[in-house]
């Protein structure tokens, strides 16, 4: 690279703060001194390098961080340095720079400082989040095959009951899986983020069967919700996974003969209240004092994320949680969120209003993800419905697609190699003006209100029911 491209940034090589320059695959292009001390290394020994070579687990997560910087404008996070004496938590700030034509990664590094307990937290939760992050892109597109190839295997006339089984066992087991990995996500504030208008009561209300079937079959569940409804702007599936992990969490402290739970929400001065009410065996003030802690549970059969998941969702969502309890006296879960007044909430057609499409006959999609698998299984479900399937394994060729005939529907992966979704987004549209766009994943942060939007996102690992839904909400004009 050009020594013209460290001179055009202001003060690259006397500022105090780490800078480093990178290609988009993550090469090293130049360093400053700062940098120099915090790697513990000369620029000569660097540059050239890959990244994930004096940062490892990077290589995991690069194409995130990329794909952030260019959505949201900056992409941070917290990484752990290799030098040649000890490991180096830092946390970066990264941004794109465009020059003479060619885009760069402007990285900024500051060392985390020790000894500060809250600090730490915070540093731990974003490190998870990372964690968690590079794995649910990943994981989730493994169980894009799982759900949907075992959702379609078990509705096959042909098999017996006892393989039907066996299908539904895998689904389950899928689902678990995918629940955990978005509770990771959630516990570290991150995963992806659209805020809507919405009625919290009617949700609630809508939940009612859904939670009921969560419940040991030894307990009451009641809910009841204000007359008087108000609008939260939040995300509504993060919301619904907050009240599902506290109805389970209470189903679960109920002791051996059972007992009721009691749901109720409110409203008052500013704020929605969502309360949850158990009969169970209680807790004392110490376990009070731990119970929103990741991985912190009394019960040896669960992993301990479902209540700090909910606390993670609640502080991102504006709101707080709180508990109380007494041993032998139940406990009581509060989350209480901010109404936006005057508001109202968009009504959202439920499933019995979307009318299925029969068939995809005279339908032509265009596909693009980097995961064969994934691939392969959308197309094939799209097939058995009958439309014209036409794929692209990477943004560059779903580029190359887009020029080449006629789509009703897009559907492209966010996290592609050389052209990301978003990135494709805007293409699609001046290409294919009439068609549906489209957006999958299974990990980004990306929310709306940061530019143009698809027509709709569909999250992985989904199921073949989820993605026909979303194919028949695009086609079947709204109400």
């Amino acid at each position: 690279m050009p020594d013209k491209l460290t001179t055009a940034i202001t003060d690259f090589e006397t500022l105090h703060t780490p800078v480093a320059i990178f290609e988009l695959d993550g090469t090293f292009v130049a360093i400053n001194r700062a940098s120099e001390a915090l790697l513990g290394r000369a620029a000569a020994e660097v540059v050239g390098h890959k990244t994930w070579e004096f940062a490892p687990g990077v290589e995991h997560i690069w194409d995130e961080m990329v794909a952030a910087a260019r959505v949201r404008g900056t992409s941070r996070g917290t990484i752990t340095l290799a030098t040649p004496h000890e490991h180096r938590q830092i946390h970066y700030i990264n941004t794109l720079r465009s020059y003479e034509g060619k885009t760069y990664v402007l990285s900024y590094a500051f060392e985390l400082p020790s000894g500060d307990a809250a600090l730490e937290a915070r540093h731990r939760a974003e490190a998870l989040g990372l964690v968690a992050g590079g794995i649910a892109h990943d994981f989730n597109n493994q169980l894009v095959s799982v759900l949907a190839e075992a959702g379609i295997a078990r509705e096959n006339p042909s098999i017996d009951d006892e393989t039907r089984e066996a299908f539904r066992r895998i689904e389950a087991a899928a689902h678990r899986m995918a629940q955990l990995t978005r509770q990771l996500l959630a516990y570290a504030g991150r995963g992806r983020f659209v805020s809507e208008m919405l009625d919290p009561d009617g949700l609630v209300e809508d939940m009612r069967e859904p939670l009921a079937r969560l419940m040991r079959p030894d307990a009451t569940l009641q809910i009841t919700t204000s007359a008087n409804r108000v609008a939260l702007e939040a995300d509504r599936t993060l919301l619904c996974q907050v009240i599902q992990n506290l109805v389970v969490n209470a189903s679960e402290a109920l002791g051996d003969g059972g007992g009721s739970i009691i749901v109720t929400t409110s409203h008052s001065g500013g704020s929605w209240f969502f309360e949850v009410s158990d009969s169970g065996i209680g807790m004392d003030r110490h376990t009070v004092a731990r119970i929103f802690d990741p991985f912190f549970t009394t019960k040896r059969d669960r992993h301990g994320l479902g209540l700090s998941a909910a606390q993670g969702i609640v502080r991102r969502l504006g709101g707080d949680i709180s508990a109380d309890s007494t041993p032998g006296g139940g406990s009581t879960l509060r989350v209480s969120l901010p109404v936006v007044p005057g508001a109202q909430p968009v009504r959202r057609r439920t499933p019995t209003e979307l009318v299925p499409v029969s068939t995809l006959r005279d339908v032509r999609v265009l596909v693009a993800d980097d995961e064969p698998g994934v691939l392969s299984t959308v197309k094939r479900l799209l097939e058995r419905r009958g439309a014209q399937v036409v794929i692209a394994s990477d943004g560059a060729q779903a580029r190359v697609r887009l020029a080449q005939g006629i789509y009703q529907i897009v559907l492209f992966d966010v996290m592609m190699p050389e052209l990301t979704g978003y990135q494709l987004l805007p293409l699609a549209r001046d290409l294919q003006p009439s068609a549906k766009v489209m957006l999958m994943s299974g990990y980004t942060e990306h929310a709306r209100g940061h530019g143009d939007e698809p027509d709709a996102f569909l999250e992985k690992p989904f199921t073949a029911k989820a993605l026909d839904a979303a194919i028949d909400a695009l086609i079947v004009p709204p109400r």
